[in-house]
C-alpha cells in the first residue's frame, strides 16, 4: 500500500477513536454533574485526547464549550437578523426572500418565482428593486391582471404588508420583520394579563 493509503487509514482510525471518546464524554459528564453537550463541544477541539483532557481538566473543557456556545449564538443571531430584515414574498406553502435586483414571476419554469396555477400567466409580473431599496411590481401584460390590495395595477411601488394578487393567487409582501418594525416604532407593546 502507498503512503497516502496508510495516511488515510490512520486518519479514519483516529476519527473513530475521537468519536468514541466524544460518546464517552457525553455519558461521563452527567455522572459528575456537568452539561453533556457543553462538555462534548469543548472536548471535541482536543481531537483524540478529548476524553483524557475532559477528565483531567473539566473546567477548561467547559470554558471552551461555553466559548463555542457563545460564538454560535452570536453568529446565528446576526444571520437571523439579516434574514428578518430582508424583503420577502409570503405565498401559499413557502416564503421567498427577495435578494435579486429583478425577479420574474409566472407560470413557466424559467421564471425566478414559479407559480404553477392556470390563472397565472406564463410571464405574469416582475419585481424590480429601485435605487432607494424599495421594490416596484410591474405587470407584464398578464391575462388575468395584477392587483395590489384589491386595486388593479400596471406598476406600483410596494409597501410593507401589501397583498398582491396574481390571477387567483394571493401573496403578501413583507419589507421588514414585524419585530424590527415594532422596534423602529419604539418597542413592542406589552399587553396586560
Amino acid at each position: 500500500m502507498s503512503g497516502q493509503t496508510w495516511l488515510a487509514v490512520g486518519f479514519v482510525i483516529l476519527a473513530v477513536i475521537w468519536l468514541a471518546e466524544l460518546v464517552a464524554v457525553h455519558r461521563w459528564a452527567p455522572r459528575v454533574g456537568r452539561d453533556p453537550l457543553l462538555m462534548v463541544s469543548g472536548a471535541a477541539l482536543f481531537f483524540v485526547l478529548a476524553l483524557p483532557i475532559a477528565k483531567s481538566a473539566p473546567d477548561l473543557v467547559e470554558q471552551v464549550g461555553r466559548f463555542w456556545e457563545t460564538l454560535t449564538r452570536l453568529l446565528s443571531r446576526s444571520r437571523s437578523r439579516s434574514l428578518q430584515a430582508m424583503p420577502r414574498l409570503v405565498m401559499p406553502g413557502r416564503t421567498v426572500l427577495l435578494v435579486q435586483e429583478r425577479i420574474k414571476i409566472g407560470r413557466y419554469p424559467n421564471n425566478d418565482i414559479v407559480i404553477d396555477h392556470p390563472t397565472v400567466s406564463a410571464y405574469h409580473a416582475e419585481l424590480i428593486r429601485r435605487p432607494d431599496g424599495r421594490y416596484e411590481l410591474v405587470d407584464r401584460e398578464s391575462r388575468n391582471g395584477t392587483r395590489i390590495n384589491g386595486t388593479p395595477v400596471r406598476s406600483a411601488v410596494l409597501k410593507h404588508g401589501d397583498q398582491i394578487t396574481l390571477g387567483a393567487i394571493t401573496v403578501h409582501f413583507l419589507a421588514t420583520s414585524m419585530t424590527e418594525e415594532a422596534l423602529n416604532r419604539g418597542g413592542v407593546p406589552l399587553g396586560r394579563r
